[in-house]
């Protein structure tokens, strides 16, 4: 289902739930609403317990809580600038080097390239050379 409808449903199911209303007839109720894009059971009873044990009435969150642990992206401002500065020095750096240097995984190198909007780094591992 899509995100919006989901996000619709949790509203429905805190709303059902402060009623008083069990799992399994929300289950009932959301699927004679969403039809197919209803979500399932499990998930749906999952939430109910969430909110029911979520205390006051009318307090709970349905918005998604953000994730612990290392951020989606390791784009940092100064890896930018120090990767900047390595292309602007050596412009036939290739981006495994450029990924050794700045301590970053190939595909993080590469997010940082495309950001500073440089078209010709080496992709190879491997410097072509001209005689």
């Amino acid at each position: 289902a899509p995100m919006e409808v989901c996000q619709k449903q949790r509203a429905v199911i805190e709303f059902l739930v402060a009623e008083g209303e069990t799992p399994a007839n929300i289950h009932k109720r959301l699927q004679n609403v969403y039809k197919g894009d209803s979500l399932d059971y499990r998930n749906g009873w999952r939430w109910a317990c969430c909110l029911n044990e979520g205390g006051e009435e009318g307090t709970a969150s349905v918005a998604d809580k953000p994730l612990a642990g290392c951020p989606a992206t390791s784009v940092s401002p100064s890896k930018k600038v120090k990767a900047d500065a390595l292309i602007r020095s050596d412009r036939r750096i290739t981006l495994h080097e450029l990924a050794f240097e700045l301590g970053e995984s190939h595909s993080s190198a590469h997010s940082i390239v495309d950001s500073l909007e440089f078209s010709k780094v080496c992709k190879l591992g491997t410097k072509t050379t001209h005689s």
